[in-house]
Order: C-alpha cells, then sequence, then structure tokens
C-alpha cells in the first residue's frame, strides 16, 4: 500500500515506518503521508483503505478532504481582493452583505478571519431543531439562518472562538465581489497557477467526485458509516479536496520568498499571529497558526470534517513540509505531523520535549470555578496523559476537555490553539481552593468562584428545574425531566430520541454530559446550562458550547412535570 519511496536516510525512514505502521492494514481506512526535507522528497505514502466498500488501497495520489486547512486558502482569497481594491478588511462584513443585519454585520472582515468575530454557528442552532443530529443545510441555508441570530458569544474583537460561521461569511462575500464561484476563483487566482490541478472546492459530500477516497466515520460498537458533513454549501470554511503531491506544491510556494501568487504585503499579514486591544497576542494569523513545538517554529493547520482528518505543518526553518491526509475521523493527523518532525529533525535543533507541570503540585487549582461576567464554566483536573509520568493538569471549558495546561511567563496557561489563551497567572498555594481565582481570558483578568466539591442532588433541583423550555425566535421547544433519578435535557425530536444526561454543579450551573440519541451520533456533544432565575424562580436557560454561547431558552409557563 505504498509508493516508492524517494531516498531519505534509513535511519528517518525506519522511524517513519514505524510511526505510520498502525494504519497499514487491509481492512480499515487510514491516510496518505508526504513529507519534503531541504528540497527533497524523502516519504510519500498510502495506508490503509481509500475504500471499505470496493476494497480499494489508499495511495499518495488519491484525493482526501482537508477541512479547515482550506482556511488560509480562503484568507488568501480576501486578500487577493483587497489587492484588486474591492475590498477592505477593516470594514464590517454587514458592509459588503448588508442582508445581516446589526448584529452580525457587526464585526470586520479581519476580526472574521481571526476567528475574533464573536458570531453565533446557525449551523449548530439546527441540531436543537433535530433533536441532536444536523439537517442537511440546503445551499444558502447558512445566510437566510444567519440575521435571525439576536445574540453573539462576545463583543467583536475582544475573544476568539473558532468560527466556521465567520469564514463561511468570507467566502460568500470572495462570490459576491468576483462574481465567480468561490471554487472557480480559487481555481483561476490560486491553483491554477501554481499547477495545483488535483485540487478543487467539493461543496458537498453527497457530490460525486473522481479518484476521491471514502470517507469514515467509526461508530462506538465498532462499525464504520460513511461521512457525509451536513451541508450542500462547503466553502472556505472546509470545503477542499487536495492530495498530498499538491499540498506539498503549496508548502513549497508558502516558504518560498518568490511569491508567484500574492504580494509581499499580502504575505506579510497573512503571517501576522492578531494582537488584542490590551496587548496580548495569540498565534492565529490568517488561517494559519503560528508557534513552536520543542523550541522550532511551525506554521499549521489542521482540518477535520466528517471521516477525515487532515494536518499542514511547515518548520520554514528546516526547509519541513509535512502533509497528512486521512479518510477516517478516529486518526490523530496533528499527533503524526508533529511525530514525523521529530523523526525528521532529532538531532538538526530540536529542543527538549516539554513536560507540563504536575497535578499533585498543585492540588488548590483541581476543581470547577464559574465566572458569572462572561457565564464561563472552567474545570481541572488531574489527568494522565503519558503512563510513565505523573498525572497533569486537564483543562476543560464550557464542559469541554480542551488542553493541558503548561508551565508560562506568568504561572499557567492554555497554550494558543483553537480556544482562547487561558492564563492563571497565581495559581493558588496550599491544598485548600480559595472562593475565587483571576483567570486572564485573552489577557483580560476575570473573577471565577469555586464550585461545590459536592454539588447538589438530581432530585434536589427536579421540582424547580422541570418543565418546557422554548427558544425565542424559533418554533422549538427542550424539556427537562427527571428519569430514573437522573435530571436529563430532551430534545424533544419528531421522530428517535436525543437527550443530554444533566450533571448539577451548583445550583446555578450544570454540565451536559452524555448524549443519547437514534440515530446514534458519532461525535461526543459536552455543553454546559445556566439557570436563570427572578425572584428566585427559575425563567430560563442559557445553553453553551465553546463556538455557541449563551442561547436563551425560555421557561414555558403553566407546564409543569
Amino acid at each position: 500500500m505504498s509508493d516508492a519511496r524517494s531516498p531519505a536516510p534509513l535511519a528517518i525512514a525506519q522511524k517513519l515506518d514505524e510511526l505510520f505502521k498502525p494504519w497499514n492494514r487491509s481492512d480499515a481506512p487510514g491516510m496518505t503521508v508526504g513529507i519534503r526535507h531541504q528540497g527533497k522528497l524523502i516519504y510519500r505514502h498510502g495506508f490503509g483503505l481509500a475504500s471499505i466498500e470496493h476494497a480499494v488501497a489508499n495511495t499518495p495520489g488519491m484525493r482526501m478532504r482537508i477541512g479547515s486547512t482550506s482556511k488560509h486558502f480562503c484568507c488568501l482569497g480576501i486578500m487577493l481582493l483587497a489587492e484588486d481594491g474591492r475590498v477592505d478588511i477593516d470594514k464590517p462584513v454587514g458592509h459588503y452583505l448588508p442582508e445581516l443585519g446589526a448584529i452580525c454585520g457587526r464585526p470586520t472582515l479581519l476580526q472574521l478571519m481571526h476567528h475574533t468575530g464573536g458570531l453565533h454557528d446557525p449551523a449548530a442552532l439546527t441540531l436543537f431543531q433535530y433533536g441532536g443530529q444536523y439537517p442537511q443545510l440546503a445551499r444558502g441555508g447558512h445566510l437566510q439562518l444567519m440575521p435571525l441570530l439576536e445574540a453573539v458569544n462576545f463583543a467583536p474583537g475582544s475573544r476568539f472562538a473558532y468560527s466556521n460561521s465567520g469564514y463561511h461569511l468570507l467566502s460568500v462575500l470572495i462570490e459576491r465581489l468576483s462574481g465567480q464561484e468561490w471554487g472557480e476563483f480559487m481555481d483561476q487566482r490560486v491553483f491554477a497557477p501554481l499547477g495545483m490541478s488535483a485540487t478543487a472546492l467539493l461543496r458537498s459530500d453527497l457530490d460525486v467526485c473522481p479518484n476521491m477516497a471514502s470517507l469514515h466515520v467509526r461508530m462506538p460498537d465498532g462499525q464504520w458509516r460513511r461521512g457525509i458533513y451536513p451541508s450542500d454549501e462547503l466553502l472556505g470554511s472546509g470545503g477542499m479536496i487536495s492530495t498530498v503531491d499538491d499540498m506539498l506544491v503549496w508548502t513549497e510556494h508558502l516558504r518560498s520568498k518568490q511569491k508567484r501568487v500574492g504580494s509581499a504585503a499580502t504575505w506579510s499579514r497573512m503571517l501576522e499571529p492578531q494582537t488584542f486591544p490590551n496587548g496580548s497576542g495569540h498565534c492565529y494569523a490568517l488561517g494559519l497558526h503560528i508557534e513552536r513545538h520543542r523550541g522550532v517554529k511551525i506554521i499549521q493547520h489542521a482540518g477535520a470534517t466528517l471521516g477525515s482528518m487532515h494536518q499542514m505543518l511547515i518548520a520554514p526553518e528546516h526547509g519541513l513540509d509535512i502533509i497528512v491526509m486521512c479518510n477516517r475521523m478516529d486518526a490523530p493527523a496533528p499527533a503524526l505531523a508533529l511525530k514525523a518532525l521529530e523523526a525528521v529533525l532529532e538531532g538538526e535543533g530540536l529542543g527538549p520535549e516539554v513536560i507540563p507541570p504536575a497535578a499533585a503540585d498543585h492540588p488548590a487549582l483541581q476543581g470547577r470555578w464559574y465566572s458569572r461576567a462572561s457565564k464561563t464554566l472552567v474545570e481541572i483536573t488531574a489527568y494522565r496523559a503519558h503512563p510513565d509520568r505523573p498525572e497533569c493538569l486537564a483543562l476543560s471549558t464550557f464542559n469541554q476537555l480542551v488542553g493541558v495546561l503548561r508551565r508560562a511567563d506568568m504561572g499557567l496557561a492554555q497554550p494558543d490553539g483553537p480556544f482562547s489563551t487561558l492564563e492563571i497567572r497565581q495559581p493558588p498555594e496550599g491544598s485548600i481552593p480559595p472562593a475565587t481565582i483571576d483567570v486572564h481570558i485573552c489577557g483580560e483578568p476575570e473573577c471565577f468562584e469555586h464550585l461545590p466539591d459536592v454539588p447538589p442532588a438530581a432530585e434536589s433541583l427536579s421540582a424547580e428545574l422541570c418543565g418546557r423550555y422554548r427558544q425565542p425566535g424559533y418554533p422549538k421547544e427542550m424539556e427537562i425531566a427527571l428519569r430514573d433519578g437522573k435530571l436529563v435535557l430532551d430534545l424533544l425530536p419528531l421522530h428517535g430520541y436525543g437527550y443530554w444526561e444533566l450533571q448539577p454543579y451548583s445550583r446555578e450551573v450544570l454540565g451536559c454530559g452524555l448524549f443519547h440519541s437514534e440515530p446514534q451520533d458519532p461525535l461526543p456533544r459536552k455543553a454546559m446550562l445556566v439557570v436563570q432565575r427572578q425572584d428566585d424562580k427559575v425563567t430560563g436557560l442559557l445553553l453553551s458550547f465553546d463556538r455557541l454561547r449563551g442561547v436563551p431558552f425560555a421557561r414555558v409557563q403553566g407546564h409543569r412535570e
């Protein structure tokens, strides 16, 4: 299942073969890998099956989805229009798309590219409409739903939250100003000039595409299902397909000082990490993460869709390009790319591995913490990330695991990544958690209060919480009920079922834990609820994910379990 290997040091080739060996199977989907170092193609292989259904092997020339790696291409498209004088990235998106209305049209194009626009994701809202399942969103549906949203995650420019919604609007803007379909514009201005003939936009997974690997999603019972992203308008947020060969052409161009696409000013802006108004920074530039791994500067962006994982990683100072394209969603493409970097660069300026602080050194930090100001839940728990090392500190926000705390210049921090930068500059000492701690999010301090170690029992909350709640602006209700001693949040689908098990953390904050549904959902869904009261009576709920915060549900009066 592999192509002929180009010359590479034997030790490096053996390390790479061992790294990708678990994916070299004849009974499961896998991946394609391409690695170039100092101008030489040193590794080019296919692993596993392109299609279980047809028993076709993956080859390096096979097309696969690259998911959100598409985003920096979308940014480049906007910057090319700026070069043409057709767009100003510092103007609000509503200036160009007036139908968005006052709320959604407020962020600037630059804020959308930086994921600081604060917009809700309308596709996520359809989750509630369909009982935990995403419907197939028709072309144009995204733009139709946006004006119905009456709130934002945060004020534009103040925080960071990864947003496919913002990039969809950027794509629509490219189409409107260029007069071309997004894929046609990108092919004419980017792919064709570089000879990337296998790279294209595939708007829908329902479309048939030649020489493309099938997408596979592994279900909890071990069986495989087709990966079909529920949209007929995948664009610059994650709609591109490519091959390892084309992507290596692209990474070489990205590293090159002599650009054939885009001006020097455009590329300077593309590779400039963002800065918040308070002076704090974030590693995200224009659709690209600029960071360091073991002392090595890397430029990277991962991508995932239902049934695929992808990683593009470049170490520009070492002339190293790594592409890992997977046609299965459970393959850790970003981690594999970093391991491949370590295999190639060992002995070439690679610094020591960064060991996270031990959980035992910070007992007073462990527990759940809640900010009333931003309605944010943070949980810090002991976690064994490596079998031969002490437990470290795992960080969850909005009831979802996001990473591991690491040492920083000031205290501990969640490093830059797909979430807001979070710092605890003065970790509490001793073994007993204090009543409050200060947490800096994107450089701004917030007071987080410690939630009780022994939360209230479900039965004690059921009398005031059980009942129906309605989402304003949508003809949709959901229900909290007590079943077998557990509180559940039932999304009340018209068919099948879809409900969360609720975990009380305090009288005000609950976690949405295990999600049960029929049809079965391959993705874990975690969220949090904030209970709203007036005169000590429950009036509503706020439901939050990291990318969709504070969705209001009002208590339906007169209904009671």
